[in-house]
């Protein structure tokens, strides 16, 4: 039988806020989450878990960034228009986002007369924002459709070669089930790191692709980028293709 234990991070909805955000590059209603740690078991969670943080999910681009809940006057339980949200949760944004929201109409406007260093530190921003993304998931536990069935299909599997080899082969039946353990142990294993990429692919590159094209920016820049994230030594730097970005980009 396949045990898989460990501790992941357990999200709970607190609700709605609007606040700035540096992928879709504008003000956006957000999800406000708790973070909590908890155990789980074939990643069943036990308990809601010791706080780890907050985080907020932009509704537009789906991407997640750390924040603090006390940095809003309240949070909505329920969804509302973006200009309730900004009044009702965070009404003095534009004084707190200023020289941003300046900045980000100089991009909306001209983006390629930005002076080379503006362009340089914005290109590289998006990759710089999903850098944690990256870490988190390729340093704990990650599960999606594929892996979950293939589990599943290893657990039925045993127990249904366990069964029938008994009754075929009596006495020496536990070799065949045995066999179907380590196949589906191996399969099931390879789909779980599998999942990391997955949602990579799925998730990240996107997301800094929606980032990067009100820059327009050429291929060499965003290469000098990610080579900049790499010579870091992020995982992004290993783990993401940027073959695929570029695709994205044209």
């Amino acid at each position: 039988m396949i045990v898989i234990s460990g501790r992941k991070n357990v999200y709970r909805k607190l609700g709605y806020v609007a606040d700035f955000c540096p992928i879709c590059r504008s003000v956006q209603a957000f999800l406000v989450r708790r973070i909590g740690r908890a155990s789980h078991l074939y990643f069943i969670s036990l308990g809601k878990g010791d706080l780890a943080g907050f985080d907020r999910i932009c509704q537009s681009c789906l991407t997640p960034f750390p924040t603090e809940s006390k940095k809003y006057t309240q949070i909505l339980k329920n969804p509302a228009p973006l200009a309730e949200l900004r009044a009702s949760t965070f009404p003095n944004l534009e004084e707190v986002w200023q020289e941003r929201l300046a900045l980000e109409a100089r991009v909306s406007n001209a983006p390629l007369l930005l002076s080379a260093e503006e362009r340089r530190e914005l290109i590289l921003s998006p990759f710089l924002l999903l850098v944690p993304k990256v870490e988190r998931c390729y340093n704990s536990a990650v599960m999606d459709k594929q892996a979950g069935y293939t589990i599943l299909g290893a657990v039925l599997a045993t127990l249904a070669g366990w069964a029938v080899a008994g009754a075929l082969f009596p006495g020496s039946g536990y070799k065949l089930a045995l066999g179907i353990f380590v196949i589906g142990y191996s399969l099931s294993l390879w789909q779980i790191l599998a999942a990391k990429t997955r949602r990579v692919t799925r998730e990240v590159v996107p997301a800094i692709a929606r980032g990067l094209r009100p820059l327009a920016p050429s291929e060499r820049e965003v290469r000098d980028a990610f080579a900049t994230v790499s010579a870091a030594g992020h995982k992004m730097g290993a783990k993401l293709e940027l073959s695929q970005l570029l695709a994205l980009l044209k």
